[in-house]
């Protein structure tokens, strides 16, 4: 799966706005020019934890559960 970030909130003057989304590594790079806007930090952050807890999903269910975890009751 193909994560991605919100770079751009498009709004206009009548009818509905929209969005924009890259990749996490483009919206990185887009981050470091003067066209993003402040708040999308915040966002590739939100992206990448989302991320992250997606793979180590993906992974315990490949390999199954883990047996030296304990069960907490």
């Amino acid at each position: 799966m193909t994560h991605r970030a919100l770079i751009a909130i498009i709004e206009t003057g009548s009818g509905p706005g929209g969005s924009a989304y890259a990749c996490l590594p483009c919206a990185r790079d887009y981050a470091k020019t003067s066209l993003a806007p402040d708040w999308i930090g915040e966002t590739i952050a939100h992206a990448e934890a989302i991320r992250l807890a997606w793979d180590e999903a993906e992974q315990r269910r490949r390999t199954g559960p883990d047996d030296e975890t304990p069960t907490l009751l």
